[in-house]
């Protein structure tokens, strides 16, 4: 697989070939969307259909060890929308002082790097249902479209609700 920073951009479908071959060492899979490894199921994919999610996918054909088969079909996923949804003027916040991690000549047209947000306010106007945060440096969905994947009885993702409650703090 071709690589590419997630964080900087959304891979473009041109680097990738047609379809991909995946061993993996565990006995069972089962599941429908394992984001750190860019794999979703078929059923996630027609989900993200049914919203009108911006997404590529390749088809992925998973062995598993000691020849066992997998129950569902799988792809690779990539997410074309990405938003950055925070509402700068009503949250609170502190970045982190990039020049800890690198050069200034380096951090020229880089994200904004969050030390914490304490209060995540979200913008209004934010209209997709599934993208990658520029804040949170994560993938993203709306309540409808939590509320459809546990409709559809989908599994793999944990859920966290960005509310008044929600605090960022990815150095601990």
């Amino acid at each position: 697989m071709p690589e590419f920073n997630l964080v900087l951009e959304s891979p473009d479908s041109d680097m990738f070939s047609n379809f991909y071959k995946a061993k993996i060492d565990l006995d069972t899979l089962s599941g429908d969307a394992f984001f750190e490894q860019y794999i979703v199921s078929s059923d996630f994919l027609n989900l993200c259909e049914l919203y009108g999610c911006k997404y590529f996918s390749l088809p992925l054909i998973i062995e598993l060890c000691k020849g066992g088969t997998v129950d569902k079909g799988y792809n690779l996923f990539f997410a074309h929308s990405r938003c950055s949804i925070l509402d700068s003027s009503k949250s609170k916040f502190t970045l982190m002082d990039e020049g800890l991690l690198r050069p200034e000549a380096e951090r020229q047209g880089m994200p904004l790097i969050y030390d914490r947000i304490e209060e995540f306010v979200i913008r209004a106007g934010v209209g997709e249902d599934l993208f990658y945060c520029e804040e949170l440096k994560q993938m993203v969905c709306s309540s409808e479209f939590r509320h459809g994947y546990f409709e559809r009885k989908l599994v793999g993702l944990k859920f966290k609700k960005i509310d008044s409650d929600f605090r960022y703090a990815p150095w601990g």
